[in-house]
């Protein structure tokens, strides 16, 4: 005979490892999905796959707002350069130590 039993929670899946002898619980196992297949290693899968498909987007929105901002940065300099031609070109100022 084993020396644990394992009981499930059939509200929250909860998987509770119990001493046969003492009654006292060993080890608590959560679910590691909402919608458990009742294999921990495939549930483990699964949330992986999820995970590393939320990186990818996080890092594809990243990239398109580090695009953006070079796009607004492009922008501005070309408005700015635009400016300085339209002005035409920068005089130096006058030194006051010249006017003796």
């Amino acid at each position: 005979m084993d020396e644990f039993i394992e009981v499930k929670c059939p509200g929250c899946q909860t998987v509770l490892i119990v001493n046969r002898r003492s009654g006292k619980i060993v080890e608590v196992r959560k679910p590691i999905l909402e919608e458990s297949t009742g294999d921990r290693f495939q549930d483990a899968m699964i949330k992986v796959r999820g995970e590393k498909e939320a990186i990818a987007k996080k890092f594809e929105q990243a990239k398109a707002k580090e695009r953006g901002k070079i796009d607004r940065l492009n922008a501005l300099f070309e408005e700015s350069l635009r400016k300085a031609k339209e002005e035409g070109p920068v005089t130096k100022p006058i030194n006051p130590m010249d006017l003796d």
